[in-house]
């Protein structure tokens, strides 16, 4: 393994873990703020925060190719920015805000640098 790659493979990881919290078990994400209203909103936790992270983080972790860690970093990056206006628009208190957005700043940034340094 290239040590170069831990960063992008422990976010990677992160990612999956994050994925099977949510779809094993969906009101954990109410430590974020967001919680399911109807069994449709619960369905798309599991589905959107448990399936596609599962899936994206696993495809990162299992081929390893740089392009996959650079669309899966840009993607966590993309939402970074758009969450910057989301919080000014929606009026996100900025504690919240800078949590969520650091966490996926560190995430995008180190899943990228999967495509930088392979």
């Amino acid at each position: 393994m290239h040590w170069q790659l831990l960063p992008a493979l422990v976010a990677a990881g992160l990612m999956t873990l994050f994925g099977l919290g949510a779809l094993v078990r969906p009101s954990s994400l109410g430590m974020v703020g967001l919680a399911a209203e109807s069994p449709l909103g619960t369905s798309e936790i599991r589905s959107v925060f448990g399936g596609m992270f599962i899936a994206l983080g696993v495809a990162c972790l299992l081929t390893r190719e740089p392009i996959v860690f650079a669309v899966v970093g840009t993607a966590w990056l993309a939402d970074v920015a758009v969450r910057v206006v989301s919080a000014i628009v929606d009026r996100v208190p900025p504690k919240q805000a800078l949590t969520v957005l650091a966490i996926g700043g560190v995430l995008g940034a180190s899943l990228v640098s999967g495509y930088w340094l392979a």
